[in-house]
């Protein structure tokens, strides 16, 4: 007899297992890791190139990928291969280095605007507003 994968035997009689449905759960899961993984690559490239980012798009694009990547995730059951591995080590890597860029702008974001600020209570501490409560007539 030869063995198919929708057999119930293989050789020897060892039983296949009739799961193309693992197969599949398999096949969206690393293409959920893939997208994700581009994903952040690019936002992490105009993060990097200091390109003007739509971080709310981002956003957007990131919340639905990780919800697909939950999902996918849970339902993989199979033990993971060393490819997979290596892609979910890969993204991995890639969020790291994404974080530290976001970081980096939020840092730079807060003393902008605190120099914004401070200059603002210069300006009007500069003798231009008084401390009378009445202009003089």
């Amino acid at each position: 007899m030869v063995a198919h994968r929708h057999c119930d035997e293989g050789p020897a009689g060892a039983p296949i297992r009739n799961d193309f449905a693992q197969e599949a759960r398999r096949a969206a899961f690393v293409g959920c890791v893939d997208r994700l993984t581009r994903l952040i690559e690019r936002e992490t490239e105009a993060l990097r190139t200091r390109s003007d980012v739509d971080f709310e798009d981002f956003n957007a694009r990131k919340t639905h990928a990780l919800l697909e990547f939950s999902r996918a995730s849970r339902a993989d059951t199979a033990p993971r291969s060393a490819s997979i591995e290596s892609k979910i080590e890969r993204l991995r890597a890639t969020l790291l280095e994404n974080g530290r860029l976001l970081e980096r702008r939020l840092r730079a974001m807060r003393e902008i605007a605190g120099i914004m600020i401070y200059t603002m209570e210069m300006a009007e501490s500069d003798g231009t507003y008084s401390t009378r409560s009445s202009p003089e007539r």
